[in-house]
């Protein structure tokens, strides 16, 4: 009889174990459900030192607003904040409902300061119309903010960390946007982007292949102290104000072609280990500053159809 109770209680406490919800299990875990509900309610959201046990989808609020006969656009119009939090499933703010696809606009700040993406992290399509923070964030697999908006002042992408791909390709960013002591692992794309304000590349530290090809910069873009480990492309890019390449260590082929710079560019103390490649270049504000500027043994500059403008070419005869 002992051994039959023994045996009752032992199968309630597994059925009640196997019951409970995963965030419930975890210490500090919450689930994304939670978080979804309190924007439904209309609440700011302000999530420190806890982990998202499950995929959070921002595309799942209740309010979708139709733009068209294939989008709808779902709104978050409150603060969205997480600092220190780990998330153990993916982060979206894109999907399909009613044979729709269905893209987030934030109208108010997005912050995920310090946190930790185990699984992919996907912005893609997404509008923010206040300040974005992702300071110190480390993304361990997919960083997608592909074809988003940021209508903030500011954008800080400071110190962060991406071990796999990070993507912001045909983006637009309409304030400054830091990537000052970033590490990126893999391959890093800016592919027909336009940057308003200033994009600071300063201290980055990318390992794989950089590309920053078709993009529009239409004030500085300043990339000092910066290493590239792997090839680094910027073709068929305007740069309009200065373009600071100083003190970058270009460890592999660089390929700066067929872009124009209007501004000063600035190539002081970088150090070229490889092909460095400027061919078909038109430079507004003449050559190039190469104070200490080293092209080593193994390196090779290429100049070929480049023009570099000087102060007769704005003479009227």
């Amino acid at each position: 009889m002992k051994k039959t109770f023994l045996g009752i209680v032992f199968t309630m406490i597994m059925i009640t174990g196997c019951s409970a919800n995963q965030g419930d299990t975890v210490n500090n875990g919450i689930r994304a459900g939670g978080i979804i509900s309190s924007i439904n309610k209309g609440k700011a959201v302000l999530i420190k030192d806890k982990i998202i046990t499950d995929d959070l989808d921002f595309s799942k609020i209740k309010r979708h607003d139709v733009f068209s006969s294939s989008i709808e656009i779902a709104r978050v119009d409150v603060p969205v904040t997480f600092l220190n939090c780990i998330f153990m499933g993916k982060v979206i703010t894109n999907g399909m409902q009613s044979q729709r696809q269905v893209n987030t606009q934030f109208g108010s700040s997005v912050t995920f300061e310090a946190c930790d993406f185990r699984g992919d992290a996907d912005f893609s399509n997404s509008t923010v119309d206040g300040m974005v923070n992702f300071t110190g964030a480390i993304f361990r697999e997919k960083a997608l903010f592909n074809n988003v908006t940021l209508k903030g002042r500011q954008v800080y992408f400071t110190a962060f960390t991406s071990e796999k791909l990070f993507s912001m390709q045909e983006s637009r960013i309409e304030g400054a946007i830091d990537f000052f002591k970033a590490k990126i692992t893999g391959k890093v794309s800016f592919q027909s982007t336009e940057f308003w304000g200033t994009a600071r590349f300063s201290d980055l530290d990318c390992n794989g292949k950089s590309d920053f090809s078709l993009t529009n910069f239409r004030s500085d873009a300043l990339f000092t102290y910066t290493n590239f480990g792997n090839e680094f492309r910027m073709s068929n890019a305007t740069v309009a104000g200065r373009l600071d390449l100083i003190s970058v260590t270009f460890q592999s082929s660089a390929w700066l072609t067929n872009s124009v710079f209007a501004g000063k560019v600035n190539l002081t103390k970088s150090e070229v280990k490889a092909r460095f490649d400027l061919s078909g270049s038109l430079f507004a504000a003449g050559r190039p500053v190469t104070d200490e500027f080293v092209v080593q043994p193994s390196g090779e500059l290429v100049t070929t159809g480049a023009q570099f403008a000087t102060f007769q070419d704005y003479i009227n005869e």
